[in-house]
């Protein structure tokens, strides 16, 4: 049976109630003043702070996951989007756990997708048809991966030390989700992979280092090259070997077949999407055209060939700069 309460005890317990929440709230300001929020770090030339820990991210791109595992914030992953067949490395046990939208390209992602998810912080390789500033105006962060800052697409990019800036995402990363040590921990580990890798090219130098990166997208599409702000030619250099197109101040672009014979490579790194074209294909590819065989890396055979994902901005690219030097040595 229930019976009805006095005035005053709604009062009094009103009066608890709201003394209770306001030191609760106040509280809880404590604790995250204490953790080091609201913090604001700069990412792709802009500001973006971050009001309080995060705890439910929205990860777009199996790099964006890679960085994100790295850094120890997997078990934060509210959503989380890669690429359909993305490979994701020693990320991708963990990363499986995580409520699963894969995309096969940003055009998938949309605005109201992400706010529905109700997100606190976003890390992705990109956007499409919105930006970063339409994410804030629902009170959302975004981190973008610093290797596609300026874009992704053909030619554009403001990333200059790829690397670097690798690692350095690991470190924010930690830094925004509060777990520097395990980010700091895993941001050297990366770093003395890839110094291992450029100790034993010292040591051991190839030969016939003048070498051009191309992509393959089909048997017979026009090839595309990587410039210097590209992630391979920086692979490219902690193996031993010199891009024929270091002075292309660009990610990625197409060169004609005359600039590609004249730049006369002695060895070619072939990148390829497994889900588009096979390596037997990707060989045959380079090998048949006849417009190119007198480049000295396909008439003497020094054809190498890489999976595109792990020439990225995820930790996939230590993993590929460990793969090449493994061919060379082969």
């Amino acid at each position: 049976m229930r019976y009805p309460m006095r005035r005053t005890g709604l009062v009094l317990a009103s009066v608890v109630a709201l003394t209770a929440s306001a030191c609760g709230s106040a509280d809880q300001g404590t604790r995250t003043a204490a953790e080091g929020y609201p913090m604001t770090v700069r990412n792709c030339g802009r500001d973006v702070t971050i009001e309080k820990r995060p705890e439910k991210l929205y990860v777009i791109g199996g790099e964006a996951g890679t960085l994100v595992h790295a850094a120890g914030g997997t078990d934060r992953i509210g959503t989380f989007s890669p690429l359909a067949g993305e490979p994701l490395g020693d990320a991708e046990e963990a990363l499986k756990q995580r409520t699963q939208a894969p995309i096969k390209s940003s055009k998938d992602i949309s605005r109201e997708a992400i706010i529905a998810a109700s997100p606190d912080l976003v890390v992705t390789y990109g956007l499409n048809e919105f930006g970063p500033e339409d994410l804030a105006e629902a009170g959302i962060p975004t981190l973008v991966i610093s290797g596609y800052c300026g874009g992704f697409g053909a030619g554009q990019s403001d990333v200059t030390d790829p690397l670097g800036e690798l690692f350095s995402d690991v470190e924010t990363l930690g830094k925004v989700l509060g777990t520097g040590e395990q980010a700091t921990r895993a941001a050297a580990g990366l770093r003395d992979r890839v110094e291992a890798v450029r100790e034993k090219a010292r040591q051991t130098p190839p030969a016939n280092r003048e070498t051009a990166a191309v992509f393959v997208a089909t048997s017979d599409s026009p090839l595309g090259a990587y410039g210097r702000r590209s992630m391979v030619h920086q692979q490219l250099e902690g193996v031993g070997l010199s891009n024929v197109f270091e002075g292309t101040d660009e990610r990625y672009f197409e060169p004609n077949t005359e600039s590609l014979v004249s730049s006369a490579p002695k060895r070619l790194i072939a990148l390829y999407e497994p889900g588009d074209i096979d390596e037997k294909s990707v060989r045959e590819a380079l090998t048949g055209r006849s417009e190119l065989a007198t480049i000295p890396a396909i008439a003497e055979g020094r054809v190498l060939v890489l999976d595109f994902y792990y020439s990225g901005h995820g930790t996939l690219a230590v993993d590929g700069i460990e793969r090449l030097a493994e061919q060379l040595g082969g």
